[in-house]
């Protein structure tokens, strides 16, 4: 997304938050030290190319911003909350952006705008296999703790074909 717009229109930033499936090979931070060089390992894991914030060790940015791990926020340029998402998606967060550069123009044009509210609820497939693989790098307490968190908040029906996969990762 940060190569899509022109650096000029749109600034994107990423806030390391905190290590959200902690585990035996990747830790939950014990301190500053810690954070930044699990930011540092992000970056060069994913080839991330904007710029990367990371909150306090306590989290006071993520407390203050939701406390969901995968949130999005787009900031206009005079300061105000234009787009929040529970969860980062490409699709919708360059719809917000294209929308935010068409009332720009327009401002540019001095056309009176009214804002308008939206209420949207886009899905995304629950493919759960390539985030489990990706997690299973923080270690198996990783994937046991973020499959109970499934069952928990799902019930036991849709945590069944993630321990199912998980049983073939530990017969491998």
């Amino acid at each position: 997304m940060a190569r899509a717009f022109p650096p000029e229109e749109v600034q994107v930033a990423f806030l390391y938050v905190r290590e959200a499936h902690p585990g035996e090979n990747r830790p939950a931070h014990r301190s500053m030290d810690d954070k930044i060089e699990a930011a540092r390992s992000m970056i060069e894991r994913w080839d991330m190319r904007r710029p990367m914030l990371v909150d306090s060790l306590e989290g006071d940015l993520h407390r203050a911003y939701g406390l969901l791990p995968n949130m999005t926020w787009i900031i206009d340029r005079r300061g105000r909350v234009a787009y929040k998402a529970s969860w980062t998606d490409g699709r919708t967060i360059r719809q917000a952006v294209e929308q935010l550069r068409f009332e720009e123009k327009h401002r540019a044009q001095k056309t009176r705008l009214l804002p308008y509210d939206v209420e949207w609820r886009p899905a995304r497939p629950a493919n759960r296999a390539p985030f489990l693989e990706g997690l299973l790098r923080n270690g198996p307490r990783a994937v046991r703790e973020y499959i109970e968190a499934v069952e928990f908040t799902l019930g036991k029906p849709s945590g069944r074909p993630l321990r199912e996969w998980w049983a073939g990762q530990e017969d491998a």
